[in-house]
Formats: structure tokens, C-alpha cells, sequence
């Protein structure tokens, strides 16, 4: 006989005895709705007991919540969430470093659309599902459900290990592409990432899901199991995503600058997941590339860290670098290529001389800040494009676009107010 608790209004389920126990007893169930809290005064990991087949407590929405004072007690506290289709996604927050005695936790999970809408509202709130780690929305490679397991009340947050139950069967069908054993856990960091959708080149502080994967698969028990998490990672936003899609590494930038003769490279990371080291490469004509150093990474970072490196030794023309990332499994992801002179001469236009998707991509590398005039003409002589364009000193990423042009060969001028360049472009 099934036993059903519900709660339908913002109502408060306390314990008048600090060791008194909610104890779950063969397939009972507490239906919370309404934004409603039940609340569990009881800071030890026994205060909800599982007896018999266990218990449940329906969520299925952000706002109806496990409210758990747990303080600064430490243990396995196992709030057994259970979905509408009565399989159990219990949740296990094993507290290993004791948070302050001011901390409660703020528990829900709940079920969406296979485009993982809506999104978590309560903030810092989730603004996407634009992962960095595929360069569109993520929604397809992620289980259709939010868990929230909020700290947010504590001074000083603490350490613990995760354990999220879920549903493969229900909750991961549809058009999502997810295989089970590669299910790991990802948390939303509010303080990084781009905000829009498709997504973009990530920025600091619009949110994202970080590049940072917990924990591993146990598809016997449907368990996500040893999310082992600081209290510097204790976000409140986390989802179930297939590990294959994401890149190890959020590159911010990849830039190329000039002391004297000297290039000087620089990256920046924004979070990094088992990342070994990268490799600088360099070529003459932007295809053949040889390494010229080893850089060391980071291995796991939710920081901001900044990365150099100089070439003493650039040409008297123009150089090509590009930057591989190697994880610790040896997989390894390669960043755009970036052009760089630091000679004597001082004007380049740096193109891959191919017109493609009737857009014309290309670099001013210039001494000066100066207006550029950038024309465009058939072979023929036809002028096609008249544009101005500012160009800072140092290297400048101009582009046209919607040009329409057919097959054949066109001629690219630019002219600065001391330079010009004569480039011979074929569009294919």
C-alpha cells in the first residue's frame, strides 16, 4: 500500500527533537508541490532513513524543495528523489569538509523537454544551454532534467561527494544523442562563458556549463556516482551530459604581439578538465607546422589563468603559429591559426587567398593606427568592393561579406595611408 504525503502550499515539515528521523518505510511517498519546502531540521545524515524498499519524494519543479539545515555536520545525506514515472533518482550529497553551521542545502530536481527548457530561474540563474563544449546548443547531448542542490546560504560552503540517480529509459530518448557510460556530471558556473545561443566564443561573466566533468557512469545501479566536488565547485545547477561531445579546455583568446623583434604569444583559459600540456606550432605558409615548444597545463582549473611564450627567433616575413591542447588521455584539440610578423617590414595583409561562402576573411598586420581603404576588384579590373576600415597598430582581422561572386580570380587592394598590398584571390 503506497502511503502519499502532499504538500500543497509553502509548508514547513519539521522535526520537534533534534535527533527525531523521517524514516521511509516500503515505497512511501511525500508529493511536494507548490512551492513548497519540506524541511528537515535534523543536521545528521540519518534524518531521513530508508527502510524496507525505501521511499520517495516528488519534486518535478525547481521551487518545490528539500530543505535540509544540515550546518557544519558532515556524512551521507540521501534525499531519495523519485520521477512521475516512479523510478527513483535519488540524490546523495556525502559531506567529506564540514561547511559553516549557518548552512542549509536547498534540494529539487525536475523533468523537461528534450531541449532542456525551461531553465533553472532561481539565481544565479542559468541563461543557456550554450556549452562551450560543442559549438551549438547542448541541449541534445544532456538528460532531460535540472538537479539543484543549492549552498547558497552558507558562509563558507563545504566539500562533498555526489551521487545523482536518473532514468536513462525516460529521460534520455527522443532526438538526444547520449550514450549511458559516457554520463558524467556538469555543474553551470554563473561566472563564465557566453550567454547566447548559438554559442560564441566564450567571455567572462555570462555563465555557461563549464568545462569541468565529475564524476562516472554505474549503468547497473543508474547512478552518476563520485562527483567529488570542493567547496570552491559547489554550484547550484547541475545536469547529466554525454563526456564525448565535450573540448577539454575554454580558450578565451589566442593572440600574437610584438617587442621590438621579438613575438610574443599569449592564451588565456577560462576552465580547464584534464589538461596535460599544449603544444606551440609554427609554420611559413599556414599549412606545414613543426612544434616549437611544450607548454605545461593546468590539469583541473576554474580560473582565469594566463599563458605565455616568446619566439626569439620570428622570420623576416610572416609566421603562423597555432596551439594544440593534449588532455591526459592523450585526446587533443587544435585552436585557430593566428599570423604574426615582427620583422623589420612593417605592412602585411595575411589571407588564406580563397573566397569561401562569398566571404573573404583576412589580417592587416600594421606598425601604425591608420584608415585603411580595402577594394575589391575582378580580374578584369571591375572595382566590386570600396570599404573603410580603422586598423590599430599590430594585427587586424578584417572581413567581407555577402560578396556573391562567381568562379575565377579576383584582386584584393589594401591601402593604407603609408602602405599598400596587391593580393590575388580565387574564389573556387
Amino acid at each position: 500500500m503506497r502511503f502519499l504525503i502532499t504538500i500543497l502550499l509553502l509548508t514547513y515539515f519539521t522535526t520537534s527533537i533534534s535527533q527525531a528521523r523521517m524514516v521511509f518505510n516500503n515505497g512511501s511517498y511525500v508529493n511536494i508541490e507548490n512551492n513548497a519546502y519540506l524541511v528537515i531540521d535534523n543536521s545528521n545524515a540519518n534524518a531521513i532513513t530508508l527502510a524496507g524498499t525505501g521511499g520517495n519524494i516528488l519534486s518535478e519543479n525547481e521551487n518545490d524543495l528539500v530543505k535540509w539545515n544540515i550546518g557544519n555536520t558532515t556524512g551521507n545525506h540521501i534525499v531519495p528523489f523519485t520521477n512521475t514515472n516512479g523510478i527513483k533518482i535519488p540524490v546523495e550529497i556525502n559531506i567529506t569538509t564540514a561547511g559553516s553551521a549557518d548552512g542549509s542545502l536547498l534540494l529539487s530536481t525536475y523533468r523537461t523537454n528534450n531541449m532542456n527548457i525551461p531553465w533553472p530561474a532561481v539565481g544565479p540563474a542559468v541563461t543557456n544551454m550554450c556549452s562551450p563544449f560543442v559549438t551549438t546548443d547542448a541541449s541534445l547531448f544532456v538528460m532531460d532534467r535540472f538537479w539543484r542542490i543549492d549552498g547558497n546560504s552558507y558562509t563558507n560552503k563545504p566539500a562533498a561527494t555526489l551521487s545523482f540517480g536518473y532514468d536513462f529509459a525516460n529521460e534520455a530518448g527522443g532526438a538526444n544523442t547520449i550514450i549511458e557510460p559516457n554520463l558524467q556530471a556538469q555543474r553551470f558556473n554563473p561566472g563564465i562563458g557566453s550567454g547566447t545561443i548559438p554559442c560564441t566564443t566564450p567571455s567572462l561573466g555570462f555563465g555557461n556549463w563549464e568545462h569541468l566533468l565529475f564524476g562516472s557512469a554505474n549503468t547497473a545501479t543508474k547512478r552518476v556516482n563520485n562527483v567529488v566536488i570542493s567547496s570552491a565547485d559547489f554550484f547550484k545547477d547541475w545536469i547529466l551530459v554525454d563526456n564525448t561531445k565535450p573540448l577539454p579546455v575554454t580558450l578565451l583568446n589566442f593572440d600574437a604581439n610584438c617587442e621590438r623583434e621579438v613575438t610574443v604569444l599569449s592564451w588565456s583559459t577560462a576552465s580547464e578538465s584534464n589538461n596535460d600540456y599544449f603544444i606551440i606550432e609554427k609554420s611559413t605558409d599556414g599549412v606545414n607546422f613543426s612544434k616549437i615548444s611544450k607548454i605545461q597545463g593546468s590539469g583541473n582549473s576554474t580560473n582565469l589563468i594566463n599563458y605565455t611564450f616568446k619566439d626569439n627567433a620570428p622570420r623576416n616575413d610572416i609566421s603562423y603559429y597555432r596551439l594544440k591542447q593534449v588532455d591526459f588521455n592523450g585526446q587533443h584539440e587544435y585552436f585557430d591559426i593566428i599570423a604574426s610578423s615582427c620583422s623589420l617590414v612593417d605592412f602585411f595583409v595575411v589571407t588564406n587567398t580563397k573566397l569561401d561562402d562569398n566571404n573573404l576573411e583576412f589580417d592587416v598586420l600594421t606598425d601604425i593606427k591608420e584608415e585603411l581603404t580595402i577594394s575589391l576588384y575582378d580580374y578584369s579590373g571591375k572595382l566590386l568592393v570600396n570599404e573603410k576600415s580603422l586598423a590599430n597598430e599590430g594585427s587586424n582581422k578584417i572581413k567581407l561579406t555577402d560578396l556573391e561572386l562567381a568562379k575565377g580570380i579576383y584582386i584584393l587592394n589594401v591601402m593604407g595611408q603609408r602602405h599598400q598590398c596587391d593580393i590575388k584571390i580565387l574564389k573556387q
